[in-house]
C-alpha cells in the first residue's frame, strides 16, 4: 500500500516540477532556468529534484522522451488515407485533441525558447507513416514530390498549432481540425500533377 502511495506522490512531484519548469520556459531558454527557481515555483525542495533529475537538462530529455512515446503511440493508431476525407479529420481531431490536452508540451515544442532539434526529431517520426500514405493515395506521384508535399503539410501544421497556442487554445478541437483538413486538401494537388526535377 505504501509503495502505491509513494508512486503517487513520485508521478504528483514530477507533474508539479513539469508544469512550473514549461511556465518557466515561456519566460527564458532554458540554460537561463536554475533548478533553484524550477524548486520554488514548484513547490518542491531541490532534495527531491535530485532524487528524480541530475540537473534541468535531465528534466526536459525526460519530458521529450515521454511526449516522444506518447505521440507515437497516438501517430501508430492512425490509419489514415488522403482519400478519405471522414478519416483524414477524425485524425487530426484525435491529434489536436491529444495537444490540447498536453497544453504544456505545446509549449516547449513551439514555444519561443523551444527546442529545435527535438521538433525536427518529432517531425523525422511522422515522415515514414506519412510519405507511405501519400504514396499509397497518389501512386503516381515521385518520392521527391511526397517529401517536399509533406516539409509543406507539416510546416503548415506547426503554424496551425502555433496560432492555436497564441489563443490560448480557445479554438474548438474540431475547428483546427477543419482548418488544417482543408489546408491538407487544398494542397493535393500537388501529387497529381508531374514535376520535373533538373
Amino acid at each position: 500500500m505504501e509503495s502505491k502511495k509513494e508512486s503517487a506522490r513520485v508521478r504528483l512531484t514530477k507533474q508539479m516540477l513539469r508544469q512550473a519548469f514549461t511556465s518557466l520556459l515561456m519566460e527564458k531558454p532554458i540554460q537561463n532556468i536554475t533548478v533553484r527557481e524550477l524548486c520554488e515555483k514548484a513547490q518542491v525542495n531541490r532534495g527531491t529534484f535530485y532524487t528524480h533529475y541530475a540537473d534541468i537538462y535531465d528534466l526536459m530529455e525526460s519530458i521529450e522522451s515521454q511526449m516522444t512515446q506518447q505521440l507515437g503511440l497516438v501517430i501508430k493508431e492512425l490509419n489514415v488515407s488522403l482519400k478519405n476525407e471522414n478519416g483524414l479529420l477524425e485524425a487530426y481531431c484525435h491529434v489536436f485533441e491529444f495537444l490540447k490536452q498536453n497544453s504544456d508540451m505545446c509549449i516547449i515544442l513551439l514555444g519561443e525558447n523551444s527546442d529545435f532539434a527535438f521538433l525536427n526529431r518529432l517531425l523525422a517520426m511522422g515522415k515514414d507513416y506519412s510519405l507511405k500514405q501519400y504514396m499509397e493515395a497518389y501512386p503516381q506521384a515521385t518520392p521527391k514530390q511526397a517529401e517536399y508535399f509533406y516539409s509543406f503539410i507539416s510546416s503548415g501544421c506547426i503554424g496551425l498549432l502555433r496560432q492555436w497556442m497564441a489563443n490560448n487554445f480557445r479554438d474548438s478541437t474540431r475547428s483546427v481540425a477543419v482548418m488544417a483538413q482543408n489546408l491538407v486538401l487544398g494542397a493535393v494537388r500537388a501529387l497529381t500533377i508531374h514535376v520535373e526535377w533538373g
